[in-house]
């Protein structure tokens, strides 16, 4: 083999290999569709995320983002909302994409697995960037993407928790090369601002801790120009958070995200004894959540190489210091993990599982680049048998009726173990290179090899299926003539799973495909009142008594509830009413169902948004109505001066040519036209809270995004043209191995 081949092979070995782990991590997300046709499909993403995607896909085709729809009442103030993702061009392809699809399964399918492939490289990239080779950098790549939390709840249920780890290795290699090897900050504001604006807080305080890092680094070493880089980052990273989430803490508020506590209900946080299972793929450990004090997943599985740390060890101190950042995160995000189940508005800890995976997965990369083949022993091998022995024991004690599964799976990576100890140490190969290439391989096809037992005790999420249709076209036939406004009573919970209750009815976001307006929708931010009123949960189940708060009337106003809304229609879950209800005077029950009833008005009322009820003796005239204003002409003034609307109380709305008032119930807007006269027009407009700040913000980041690769191509050049080449750090390189020390 010439020279010049043997270069260019080496040139083309980093490309492989980074090809190879995201490969390989597509077919090993798409070999679990093969057991379970919708693993990707399921709870949220089924009545949530599709809905979503098509209502926001069908806004967009349209020429609109959608800020407010009062037809949707708690679940339309979608800039609060947040993970609607209304500012991030990714999400705008994934709904617009939802749009035009016809298969719901299929398309999300797609979404999650390329996600995972996305995963997968940036893995790669920031392995490499702490110095990992190419081989054990894909070996993080495929293994991080398999991380139990990972694959058993967000790609298969919290879409967005799964685009956050997607992005989160992009944004921290983009900051990485953009900061201390003084690159082009592109990588890094693109990734970043993909980050934040998907709405998923959880990615983002990832990002804070990284960044805080850096900073501290940079400051401790003395380093005035790394420190205003890290600080430049920082700031782009604060102005976009306000802009995505001021709106969402202005609301928070008159929603149930309100006030701050820290509790411990033992629900999805984990303890120290079930870490110890983190290297195996089929143990459910003893995280609490909705079925109890256990979860059928494997939810803080890690890595089945974590038992191989003995091979690694000691790592040389330069390496230490070159993976502080990675120590740091990955001690931080545990504490958090075993930490209490609700810190305010963050709860449920184990969601930060994935970064968990993220740190260990390259910190082993890391570790096993400068330590194999050369620092290999038998007797570490042995520490490494043990290790897993004591991992599966505890893991064992922890969940006693899983011992088959157990041992296979610690036989198969006692077996690893010895096989990579033998790749090590054996005399018949002698090039380091091989060896390296040869255990990258086989720690590969074991982690695709341990998919098996993984399937066969967990084929799917323990998330609930509902069986959603598989087909557009079917959930846009649900109530095609009734007339708006509608809204679901009863436990739309019942049935789930039932193909033909989905003739009669639709859940959460995908409502938003039926022709008639439904405003049991999927909400994150439930009106506290409101929700409250109507006894309704964040998907738009409801318990028996809201029908008879929708047909009662209102204390103060006179008006039944479902008139101060814009109800027309109201489908009733049979479950909840199996005799059919009574309807009062101008409704009737249109179809009888087998899982439902339907009730309409004998004259439909105009829906939400504009005017229910003005008060004795006052009058007005609806001049214009709109999702975000409302314009009504004073035509008399009584002794009560009041005008209701059929709109939410949210912040962000004002009112031009009258006061606010105490909302109607504690959640209907409210006029107060005491000062009006006859014949004013005034207009109760909504804008997302905080607006101006917004603004400001995003024009703040414009500058940054348009200055900050100007000022780095001339720290650059200076740096490359100054003497000593101060102030430009590189990339840094793989260390070559230390010395051969094998028993």
């Amino acid at each position: 083999m010439t020279d010049q081949s043997s270069s260019t092979r080496a040139r083309w070995a980093p490309a492989v290999w980074a090809a190879l782990s995201v490969v390989l991590t597509g077919l090993f997300g798409a070999a679990r569709v093969l057991v379970t046709p919708r693993f990707y499909f399921a709870d949220d993403s089924e009545v949530g995320s599709f809905g979503q995607w098509w209502q926001l896909g069908d806004r967009l085709l349209s020429g609109r983002l959608p800020i407010l729809d009062p037809h949707a009442w708690q679940a339309g103030n979608y800039f609060a909302e947040g993970q609607w993702g209304l500012l991030n061009p990714v999400t705008w392809l994934i709904a617009v994409t939802a749009r035009w699809a016809e298969n719901p399964v299929v398309h999300v399918t797609i979404v999650k697995i390329a996600f995972l492939m996305l995963m997968a490289g940036g893995v790669y990239l920031l392995a490499r960037s702490f110095g990992a080779s190419a081989p054990w950098a894909a070996v993080a790549g495929v293994l991080v993407p398999l991380g139990g939390f990972t694959v058993y709840m967000d790609a298969a249920s919290w879409a967005t928790g799964l685009f956050n780890a997607a992005v989160l290795p992009w944004v921290w290699w983009g900051l990485r090369r953009s900061v201390e090897s003084l690159r082009s900050p592109l990588p890094y504001l693109i990734a970043s601002y993909a980050l934040i604006t998907f709405g998923y807080v959880f990615g983002v305080l990832i990002l804070v801790v990284i960044l805080v890092e850096s900073l501290v680094r940079a400051i401790v070493a003395r380093d005035g120009a790394r420190t205003i880089r890290t600080l430049l980052a920082s700031a782009w990273g604060a102005l976009l958070t306000i802009t995505v989430y001021l709106p969402g803490v202005l609301t928070a508020p008159v929603t149930e995200r309100a006030g701050f506590h820290v509790i411990n209900t033992r629900f999805l946080n984990a303890d120290l004894s079930d870490l110890m299972s983190a290297a195996s793929p089929t143990a459910t450990a003893s995280v609490g959540s909705w079925w109890g004090p256990e979860t059928a997943a494997p939810l803080v599985y890690v890595a089945w190489l974590l038992p191989l740390i003995p091979l690694f060890l000691p790592m040389p101190r330069n390496v230490v210091r070159r993976c502080i950042p990675l120590f740091v995160l990955l001690a931080l995000v545990t504490v958090v993990v075993i930490g209490p189940s609700e810190i305010g508005a963050i709860r449920w800890p184990v969601r930060f599982m994935p970064y968990v995976c993220l740190t260990a997965g390259v910190l082993l990369a890391v570790m096993a680049t400068h330590a194999f083949p050369a620092r290999v022993t038998r007797r570490r091998v042995w520490w490494s048998l043990l290790v897993l022995a004591i991992a599966t024991g505890i893991t064992y004690a922890n969940t006693p009726g899983q011992w088959r599964w157990l041992a296979l799976v610690m036989v198969v990576q006692a077996i690893a173990i010895v096989a990579i100890g033998y790749i090590a140490l054996t005399r018949r190969i002698r090039r380091d290179g091989q060896r390296t290439g040869l255990a990258a391989a086989a720690a590969v096809a074991v982690s695709g090899l341990l998919i098996i037992p993984q399937l066969a005790v967990f084929p799917y999420t323990p998330l609930p299926k509902f069986g959603v249709p598989d087909s557009v076209a079917r959930m846009q036939s649900i109530l095609p003539d009734s007339p708006d406004d509608a809204i679901v009573v009863g436990d739309i919970y019942a049935h789930g799973g039932l193909d033909a209750s989905f003739d009669e009815r639709l859940m959460g976001n995908l409502w938003y495909l039926s022709p008639t307006r439904v405003s049991s929708l999927y909400t994150v931010l439930p009106y506290s009142t409101f929700s409250k009123d109507l006894c309704m949960d964040l998907r738009g189940a409801t318990c028996a008594d809201a029908l008879d708060t929708l047909w009662t009337r209102d204390a103060e106003t006179g008006l039944p509830v479902a008139d101060l809304m814009g109800v027309s229609t109201i489908l009733a879950i049979k479950d909840t009413f199996p005799e059919a209800p009574v309807p009062p005077d101008g409704w009737r029950l249109v179809s009888e169902g087998e899982f439902t009833w339907l009730f309409e008005r004998d004259e439909p009322v105009p829906g939400a948004g504009g005017v229910a009820w003005t008060g004795r003796g006052t009058s007005v005239t609806v001049v214009d109505v709109s999702e975000t204003a409302v314009s009504f002409r004073v035509d008399e003034i009584g002794d009560d001066a009041r005008v209701v609307l059929a709109r939410l109380d949210y912040p962000g709305y004002t009112i031009d040519g009258a006061e606010h008032a105490d909302p109607v119930r504690e959640w209907l807007l409210t006029v107060d036209a005491s000062d009006a006269r006859p014949g004013d027009v005034i207009t109760v407009s909504f804008r997302p809270p905080g607006l101006p700040l917004m603004i400001a913000a995003s024009a703040l980041c414009a500058v940054i995004l348009v200055a900050w690769p100007i000022l780095q191509h001339r720290w650059r050049r200076r740096a490359e043209t100054a003497p000593d080449g101060l102030g430009l750090s590189e990339e840094l390189p793989v260390p070559a191995t230390g010395p051969d020390t094998r028993d």
